[in-house]
């Protein structure tokens, strides 16, 4: 019944079935392990968003960034122009030809145009968002040259519809306000969102000093050099 003739007996059979069950752990282990792998790229996105909408509130997807930027930046800018307009009106004319019905009229007349460039700017921002999607699918270089691209539609769309209730005609000058600094505020958002998002959701918290930010810093510029 036993084989005597050799080292090993058939008697003493637990060495080999402790290495059996191990070697069964291990593979267990193993299948484990590829199978949560396999599973992990899909999961990645839906386990971030409940992460951080528990931790630091809800994140805001690509358009709802761009919306925000688009909005911020069709206000501060623009509204920092008709602040340099009014004042330089005021000065050369020494309050000769500024009556209170005129004046009624500039100050409606900017808010209206301000008011037009913000809503546009939101809107075409939102879906110039929504058009670029996740940023981090491009390369950087295509990802800059692009940034770029996208801010010269925005400005002749928010810059066009909130000059042109300046008698028409105002459409070119806002045009012509609006793409030098869009083609370079919209790179330096585009660059800073990408840094801060993953898989296209951003923090509130990152969000705002860029889109609230960037715009003021444009306006600054425009009230302290004269761009217009």
């Amino acid at each position: 019944m036993y084989d005597t003739s050799g080292s090993y007996s058939v008697c003493y059979a637990s060495p080999t079935d402790a290495d059996l069950a191990q070697r069964l752990i291990w593979l267990r282990a193993e299948i484990a392990r590829d199978e949560a792998r396999l599973r992990k790229p899909a999961r990645v996105a839906d386990e971030w968003r409940a992460l951080r909408a528990v931790r630091l509130g809800q994140p805001l997807t690509t358009r709802e960034a761009y919306a925000w930027f688009g909005m911020f930046l069709g206000l501060f800018p623009p509204f920092a122009l008709f602040a340099r307009l009014a004042v330089a009106f005021l000065w050369h004319t020494r309050g000769r030809l500024a009556t209170e019905d005129t004046a009624i009229f500039w100050v409606l007349l900017f808010l209206a145009m301000n008011a037009v460039c913000c809503l546009v700017g939101r809107k075409f921002g939102g879906f110039l968002g929504r058009e670029l999607g996740d940023p981090g699918e491009r390369s950087w270089p295509v990802f800059v040259l692009y940034s770029m691209l996208m801010g010269i539609p925005w400005a002749l769309i928010t810059g066009g519809a909130g000059g042109a209730v300046g008698f028409g005609v105002g459409a070119f000058f806002g045009i012509a306000f609006a793409v030098p600094i869009a083609v370079a505020a919209f790179p330096a958002f585009a660059i800073l969102h990408r840094l801060l998002s993953r898989g296209g959701m951003i923090e509130e918290q990152h969000l705002w000093p860029l889109a609230f930010g960037l715009p003021l810093v444009a306006a600054a510029l425009v009230l302290g050099w004269g761009i217009h």
